[in-house]
């Protein structure tokens, strides 16, 4: 029946879709049952992230990527194992290039949708996946659409991931133009703000993450007007808030 229901949605004006998905009561009691990180403290920093890479395709990773470069930004990117397979390279170029990767599953699936056993054997694949890639085990796990179990859960807490969700997107996997991507985003960047987007259209309805490389660009120049650092999810939950301080 759920798949049934999604099928339908899909065919829904995308004005309609969108106002949906931005309006989903659930998320938030979800995120109360299984909670996890939406902001980061306050320092004059932001977080932007990306999901379900590495994706080799030149319109997708690749361009984020540069963008990023163009913008003086770095990110984290939550990768799936499926994607690392056939993309191991790239997924070392993320590193290389002084961002940050964490754990998005080794399949991209809706774990409300599966028994308890198979959500958490996805996020032990995922994890090992990323492990193998990186010198130092990750830290950050993502739940395709933000959507997590208890079991899950417990399989994070086990492995030493913290779940990571976001305050603000820009509903990026609808085929959506830069602009709108970026209006979108800006609307709730802020002191703290942990921005989601994707660096790949292969689990979405548009074409390509092109559009998303697009808005690089106009989300930086916001964070600078307002003062903003644009860094990693690790960097910004090793910084405590002014206030958290130790008196000297």
């Amino acid at each position: 029946m759920r798949r049934h229901v999604h099928r339908l949605r899909r065919l829904l004006p995308l004005s309609l879709r969108c106002a949906l998905q931005e309006h989903s009561p659930s998320r938030s009691r979800r995120w109360l049952e299984i909670p996890g990180i939406e902001r980061v403290a306050a320092t004059g920093q932001a977080v932007l992230t990306f999901d379900d890479g590495p994706d080799a395709s030149p319109e997708s990773t690749p361009a984020i990527l540069d963008a990023l470069d163009s913008a003086g930004a770095k990110a984290t990117f939550f990768l799936v194992g499926e994607q690392i397979a056939e993309s191991p390279d790239l997924a070392d170029e993320i590193l290389a290039r002084g961002h940050e990767i964490g754990v998005h599953g080794q399949r991209h699936f809706r774990h409300d949708r599966v028994s308890a056993g198979e959500s958490v054997a996805d996020i032990e694949a995922g994890h090992a996946a990323v492990a193998e890639v990186m010198e130092t085990p990750p830290r950050f796990y993502r739940p395709p659409y933000g959507k997590l179990g208890a079991e899950g859960l417990s399989a994070c807490d086990r492995l030493g991931l913290e779940v990571a969700y976001w305050s603000t997107w820009g509903l990026d996997w609808e085929p959506l133009p830069s602009e709108r991507i970026s209006r979108r985003v800006t609307r709730d960047l802020g002191d703290g703000a942990v921005v989601l987007l994707h660096d790949s259209a292969r689990y979405a309805v548009r074409p390509s993450a092109i559009e998303t490389a697009g808005a690089i660009a106009a989300i930086a120049e916001r964070a600078s007007q307002l003062g903003l650092d644009l860094v990693t999810l690790g960097d910004a939950c090793r910084v405590r808030s002014p206030e958290a301080q130790p008196a000297q």
